[in-house]
């Protein structure tokens, strides 16, 4: 194996200058704004060979004297895996067996942990857990979103890729993982049991009193488009009043999947996305191909935050462009109300091909970037929501204890119970019981639901522009209007206007 890559490298060393020829140190390459394409491709193809030339000699000199047997397969494949990060932010090799686990983890189900992570730089030294998934081994074990991950198996996490951490967190069915966290500056140990990771896509509610349907969507899976318009039936069907689409720690998926979302609000034949190389060349464009599902005015209220990416955030764009070009344009009949809230989103708008090469390894690289239907790239900007709510996360175990000892008179000491007033005696087999019990996951997720900040914001909105709707149409009757009177009348996160009163 060693000396199949020498040969390689000696070979490539043949098209240039022996490495063994003393010759004088050449000045490298630097482009002049004033030359043309093809002197610039000409001096680039210069610069490579040199580049490549050093290269060969460092491999050869290694064979030839370094005093350890160097495994030059894992030598040049780590020289590689630490080069392509320096490309781009996205772009990584893949050696054999990572290139493995990245196919195995596209199929659907797969042995993990079942977290969403944030991407890392190998500098880095710990990894961000986006979110865990409802009922899966992180859950269970006690990890939460926030986390962050600084060590796996005992191995520090510096130095290593998002990719290669990724494949130890992954393992067989029913085997053991151990991970340290740090959780409010406190350092943590997990014990977790791998298992199947059967991704829930998407979790649908119904706010009975308000008549709101709410979605939450994981990430862009194949059968995300037939849930939704399943729901925008079902709400068409039953006069809701509105629906909010929760695309918050959503980091994309299935492009096709956002392409056909979109197609379940606008009309057949509209552009939603398309991509343009190095060159700002059109490379290709996806357009609707279906006729919308949505036939009323039902308000869409989309919630989106800083880990919302990629074909989460080409939806929304998509969909806020629409709105406002079917709103400024008074001969469309159809009237489209989608309004995004939230925070700003992450801003990935670069496309990644997953290139196999030699070896059984492959290559992510970056080769284009995202346009919105108006040509406007999201890359490092993401896409602004019309209402900016804060997430607002309450520490219930804290106010809980608080509120217990100090907060009101049944937390004073022999105090008068309120079964004492009705002349019963003090239950307190029952009372210990109950603090015993435990929610289950479902429990904890649809109480995280009706207590989330964000959400209750988007069924008061909706709830407001239906009674707009019932006592002046008008006021608003398209996007645009009804943007400044949910503006007018809805205080959210943004500055407000303040006026001292003499």
């Amino acid at each position: 194996m060693k000396s199949k890559f020498v040969v390689l490298f000696i070979t490539a060393s043949m098209i240039i200058p022996s490495i063994h020829a003393k010759e004088p140190t050449k000045k490298l390459a630097f482009f002049d704004s004033t030359q043309s394409a093809k002197e610039k491709d000409e001096e680039r193809k210069k610069e490579i060979f040199q580049w490549f030339r050093t290269l060969s000699e460092v491999t050869h000199l290694i064979e030839k004297k370094h005093f350890r047997d160097v495994d030059f397969s894992d030598f040049i494949q780590n020289a590689l895996q630490s080069a392509l990060p320096k490309t781009d932010a996205h772009s990584s090799f893949f050696p054999q067996k990572l290139y493995k686990s990245t196919l195995e983890s596209t199929s659907g189900e797969f042995s993990g942990i079942g977290v969403s992570i944030m991407n890392k730089a190998p500098e880095d030294e710990s990894l961000i857990v986006i979110d865990v998934i409802s009922n899966g081994p992180s859950d269970k074990a006690g990890l939460k979103s926030g986390d962050k991950i600084v060590e796996v198996e005992g191995e520090a996490l510096k130095g290593m890729s998002s990719d290669e951490i990724i494949t130890k967190l992954k393992g067989k069915t029913g085997t053991k993982l151990s991970i340290k966290v740090i959780r409010k500056k406190k350092p943590l140990e997990f014990k977790i049991t791998r298992d199947i990771i059967k991704d829930e896509s998407a979790l649908c509610y119904h706010f009975k009193n308000q008549n709101v349907s709410y979605l939450s969507l994981k990430i862009f899976a194949d059968n995300a488009a037939q849930q939704l318009g399943k729901l925008i039936l079902k709400a068409q069907k039953h006069k809701g009043k509105g629906i909010v689409l929760d695309l918050r720690r959503n980091p994309g998926g299935v492009l096709e999947s956002a392409v056909e979302m979109a197609s379940l609000f606008v009309d057949k034949g509209s552009l939603i996305v398309s991509t343009k190389d190095n060159k700002q060349k059109v490379v290709s464009k996806y357009y609707t191909h279906r006729n919308p599902v949505l036939d009323s005015d039902l308000p869409i209220f989309i919630l989106i935050d800083n880990f919302t990416a990629s074909a989460a955030e080409i939806l929304s764009g998509a969909l806020k462009h629409y709105s406002d070009k079917i709103s400024n344009d008074a001969r469309n009949k159809r009237n489209l109300m989608v309004f995004l809230v939230g925070t700003e989103t992450f801003g990935k708008g670069s496309v990644q091909e997953v290139i196999p090469i030699s070896n059984g390894c492959a290559l992510k690289i970056t080769t284009m970037l995202y346009y919105l239907p108006d040509d406007t790239s999201i890359q490092a900007k993401g896409i602004s929501p019309d209402f900016v709510i804060n997430p607002k996360t309450i520490p219930s175990e804290e106010i809980k204890w608080v509120t217990e000892l100090y907060g009101k008179e049944s937390s004073l000491k022999n105090h008068i119970s309120v079964n004492e007033v009705q002349g019963k005696p003090e239950d307190k087999e029952k009372k210990k019981e109950e603090e015993k019990e435990e929610l289950s996951w479902e429990e904890r997720h649809q109480k995280a639901i009706s207590h989330d900040v964000q959400i209750q914001a988007c069924v008061n909105m909706i709830n407001l522009l239906d009674i707009a709707k019932k006592s002046n149409p008008k006021m608003v009757e398209n996007r645009q209007k009804a943007l400044v009177f949910l503006k007018n009348n809805y205080l959210t996160d943004e500055d407000a206007e303040l006026e001292k009163i003499k």
